[in-house]
């Protein structure tokens, strides 16, 4: 806000070593939290979430700042601390309810589901975040600037509820003491509200404070195991199909219906609704039998995948940290090739047909990006990075291709 770069962008070393020390701490106790293709998939998925928001929230926060500037019904002194009090509450407050009715109407469910497909629960899963996420929370959050909490306070805010959500996604963690776990949201209660478990579903929406479940009757503790994912597993990593599998049931659904009401009623009904006399689509699974979709890929194109995606990370860290002295065509651009970048890797890792010609298109689109933003104006620390990045991800792609003998090698 007013700063030539995004300071947010430096939280990323805090997510990756939190990381790294969730893999450290589960491995000591030989537990299975991570599953290589698992992993990559909850990061590519806010990736591209990343590299959409350098779009969207353009649009957002400049709408939040309009209704601010021009339709806010109350005006605070510079120094009154009541629009942080109500800033940092009323984010809380209204993310449960937009929390709450993005798990029970269908088109809202179709964006925020792609947060609960992972079948794994870990930090990863955190940053596994919807690409639409932003349009949706904006018609939640737009009454804080009617009341008044500036564009600045909101953004802090938010940044600040966010960040907390970051370490309630862990197994590793059991319990804490009982005032903390009455009043707020913790790894037993968020583990809940990713369970699948019947009497698991539709509960514990809050983000810092559980007060409000506690309140408004959505509640439920830890007491067995949760089983983790959707009702309708996903069983694809790739970060784009994540974000619209919903839509397309919903369309089914739809199409299925008899009446015209029943087709408009589709978009905002719970989830598990039916057209009626219509069988579901999509059939459950028997949790008893149920294998975790993992498929399997060996160590040397393992090294390659996880090269390349550190080498995405760092591009996608850079972009977001400079974000403030692009254009929307540089943004567009730079967007585009990280997507790019994060479904060819996953691609990979499923072995989709598709996947290495869109490896080698990716590589030279990153290659001529970097190159184009390092001769533009004042592009130097962005380009320097990206061109590292896109010069080395190069030569690896040459290195593979030398390598490989076949499509997959296995």
């Amino acid at each position: 806000m007013g700063s030539e770069y995004n300071w947010a962008a430096l939280a990323v070393p805090i997510f990756l070593g939190a990381t790294l020390a969730e893999i450290w701490i589960a491995n000591r106790r030989r537990q299975d939290l991570y599953a290589f293709g698992t992993a990559l998939s909850d990061l590519a998925c806010g990736s591209v979430f990343q590299a959409g928001e350098l779009l969207l929230k353009l649009a957002f926060v400049a709408a939040y700042a309009w209704l601010f500037e021009h339709a806010r019904v109350v005006t605070w002194e510079q120094s009154s601390p009541w629009p942080w009090l109500i800033g940092i509450v009323g984010v809380d407050f209204l993310f449960y309810w937009w929390h709450r009715v993005s798990h029970v109407v269908n088109i809202g469910w179709a964006v925020h589901g792609v947060h609960h497909q992972s079948e794994d629960y870990n930090l990863a899963v955190a940053l596994r975040q919807p690409l639409f996420e932003p349009v949706t929370w904006f018609f939640f959050y737009a009454p804080l600037a009617l009341l008044g909490v500036s564009p600045l306070i909101y953004v802090a805010a938010y940044g600040i509820n966010r960040f907390y959500q970051f370490w309630i996604h862990t197994r590793v963690v059991d319990k804490g003491p009982a005032w903390v776990e009455w009043l707020l949201n913790t790894p037993s209660h968020h583990r809940v509200h990713h369970g699948v478990n019947p009497q698991y579903l539709d509960k514990n929406y809050g983000a810092v404070l559980i007060l409000w479940d506690r309140l408004f009757g959505t509640f439920e503790p830890e007491v067995e195991e949760p089983v983790f994912g959707t009702t309708v597993p996903l069983r694809s990593y790739s970060p784009l199909w994540a974000n619209f599998v919903h839509i397309q049931r919903i369309i089914r659904l739809a199409r299925r219906s008899s009446t015209r009401r029943e087709r408009l009623w589709a978009w905002v009904a719970h989830p598990a609704w039916l057209p009626e006399g219509a069988t579901d689509p999509d059939a459950k699974v028997d949790r008893a039998t149920y294998e975790k979709y993992r498929p399997a890929v060996d160590r040397r194109h393992q090294a390659y995948l996880l090269g390349h995606f550190l080498f995405a990370g760092v591009a996608m860290s850079v972009v977001v940290f400079f974000e403030h002295g692009l254009s929307v065509l540089e943004l567009t651009a730079a967007a585009t090739v990280l997507i790019a970048s994060f479904a060819a890797i996953l691609g990979i890792v499923e072995d989709k047909p598709w996947a290495w010609p869109l490896e080698r298109a990716r590589l030279i689109g990153l290659s001529v990006v970097a190159a184009w933003l390092l001769a533009g104006p004042g592009g130097w620390s962005l380009s320097a990075s990206l061109a590292t990045g896109g010069a080395m991800a190069v030569l690896f792609g040459a290195a593979l291709r030398l390598l490989r003998p076949s499509a997959r090698g296995r």
